[in-house]
């Protein structure tokens, strides 16, 4: 029952723990704004995963641990040995710990891939401008994927991308139907601060 119990809080911890990039996407699928919120579970990241492990690591020294004998087999006192199941269930929820843990490395073509189908805007005649943004705040390649679609959204927006590693945006904008201030909104809405390079 103790093995099962801290499975259950090393997978839970893991998962919050990517809450950092997985809300992201999450809320750019629904049609919502993050505001920040993402911010808040990164900042929080490295606590999460040192819970996750020390569990996870509990669970694996109550299933592999040598018993001491104080009964002879077959005796009503020995202890029933730890199941074939439980070692196999930990085994997974290890898998799965290193697979949420790992999310952040892998996000950003995840969020490519399901954020991908979203409506393209009409392109009518008009007159093109370019900005480009310094951004300070995103914590994952998620996070850029997520303002990106966000900004692609906007009517007038031509072209979005966001580079989390060059902390960086380039937007070509219609500015006679969305003002640079709006283009500004959606990322001090999602918790960063930019300004025009």
């Amino acid at each position: 029952m103790k093995d099962k119990a801290f499975l259950g809080a090393s997978l839970l911890a893991a998962l919050v723990a990517s809450f950092c990039c997985i809300l992201p996407i999450v809320f750019a699928l629904a049609g919502m704004s993050i505001a920040g919120a993402s911010a808040v579970f990164a900042a929080w990241r490295p606590y999460l995963l040192a819970l996750t492990f020390a569990l996870l690591g509990i669970g694996f020294y109550l299933s592999y641990r040598k018993r001491p004998k104080a009964c002879e087999p077959g005796s009503a006192c020995e202890r029933p040995a730890v199941n074939r199941s439980g070692r196999v269930g930990l085994w997974l929820a290890a898998a799965f710990v290193i697979l949420f843990t790992a999310f952040p490395y892998y996000s950003g073509p995840v969020a490519r891939l399901l954020l991908s189908n979203a409506k393209a805007q009409p392109k009518p005649a008009s007159t093109q401008e370019h900005v480009t943004f310094a951004v300070e705040g995103m914590t994952c390649p998620v996070c850029a994927e997520g303002v990106a679609h966000k900004l692609k959204e906007l009517p007038g927006v031509r072209q979005a991308a966001v580079s989390y590693e060059q902390h960086k945006a380039e937007i070509e904008y219609d500015s006679r139907r969305v003002p640079l201030e709006q283009l500004e909104k959606v990322f001090t809405d999602a918790g960063y601060r930019v300004r025009t390079i």
